[in-house]
């Protein structure tokens, strides 16, 4: 089989030849090992979308860029609306991004940031994947997928609040972040039929929710209503739904196993509970993991024995996918993943 008829065969809930592997597409592509993992017979996930959001109203965006002596960049944007304006600050290099500034600075940004939601649409931009699906006919080391947008909480505590100022936003002015919630949820949602209609299969919905912070109610009410609203328009149209749990997950597992998900996608064994008890209690659902961040550092024999034990605690190694989904150290990816591979090859043949 080839590395992504192993990824499909899992999706489709049929026996690969041995257990697959996957990594982002964005992690291997130009890279410069890229060629030495290529060579270890992995899959890359392409992550596209068939949408885009547009922005209508009475709106304006500027966008300054810095350059610093270090090779990184700082790229200030100022949006401007008819009721102020709003700045976010990014500081990134070649392979990653940090948020210097968040949109939201105080509660005189909710009317800017209402209007902003309230002029946006979600449009179809389906000529954009082309080339992706036409490739994915042909390529047997490449898969793509689909995404949705992330959870409107989710997008708050990662990107416009950040998760001191969306804490005391909720225990000081709720009714206005819940406002805010409803109206980038009617945004959101209208991605949900237009990527029902594309032509992939596998389609991931936001994820990486912080228990700690919005408790079990804030899992229920703000992403597992997501999932539902997605799953009801999705599969009818043949789409498989999954979403991305890396974090702390032990406070929702009971929930997680409830949720309309057909897959987890970079779940971390050692960040939650191990791949044992996350099978015994997610029940059918695919688990595909991310092998963890703190066992990155282990030499390569430490590394096969560490994929071997993931793969004897799975329920059913056929419905198991390891993955990298997170940053490695650039020095590590060939030493990880090359382990990866011994460990899965060792471990043996599925059939």
């Amino acid at each position: 089989m080839t590395p992504t008829e192993r990824v499909k065969a899992v999706y489709h809930r049929l026996t690969p030849d041995f257990v697959p592997f996957t990594i982002y597409e964005t992690k291997v592509k130009g890279r410069p090992y890229e060629k030495e993992l290529m060579d270890l017979d992995i899959c890359c996930i392409r992550r596209v979308s068939s949408y885009e959001i547009i922005q209508e109203g009475d709106v304006a965006t500027e966008t300054r860029k810095t350059n610093l002596p270090n090779g990184r960049c700082i790229e200030q944007t100022v949006i401007h609306t008819p009721c102020g304006d709003l700045t976010k600050t990014e500081e990134s290099d070649a392979i990653t991004s940090w948020t210097r500034e968040r949109l939201f600075k105080n509660g005189d940004d909710y009317k800017k940031l209402f209007y902003l939601f309230d002029n946006q649409k979600a449009v179809a931009n389906y000529e954009a994947i082309r080339s992706a699906w036409e490739e994915d006919a042909k390529n047997g080391t490449v898969l793509s997928r689909s995404h949705l947008p992330h959870e409107p909480i989710s997008d708050l505590l990662g990107y416009i609040m950040g998760p001191e100022a969306y804490c005391y936003e909720w225990m000081d002015n709720r009714e206005l972040v819940v406002e805010l919630l409803g109206r980038m949820r009617h945004v959101y949602r209208q991605t949900y039929g237009i990527v029902a209609q594309d032509p992939f299969e596998i389609v991931n919905q936001g994820g990486n929710p912080t228990p700690e912070i919005i408790g079990r109610n804030g899992y229920r009410d703000y992403y597992m209503r997501e999932y539902d609203d997605a799953y009801a328009v999705l599969h009818p149209a043949g789409k498989l739904l999954g979403t991305h749990l890396d974090g702390r997950n032990g406070l929702i597992m009971d929930l997680i196993a409830g949720a309309k998900l057909d897959y987890i996608e970079a779940y971390d064994p050692v960040m939650s509970p191990g791949v044992a008890k996350a099978t015994e209690i997610f029940g059918d659902k695919l688990l595909s993991l991310h092998f963890p961040s703190a066992w990155q550092t282990h030499d390569e024999k430490q590394i096969v024995k560490d994929t071997i034990g993931l793969i004897e605690a799975a329920k059913d190694p056929g419905r198991l996918i390891i993955g990298i989904t997170e940053d490695a150290p650039m020095d590590r990816y060939v030493p990880i993943v090359r382990g990866i591979m011994r460990g899965i090859h060792e471990f043996g043949p599925l059939k």
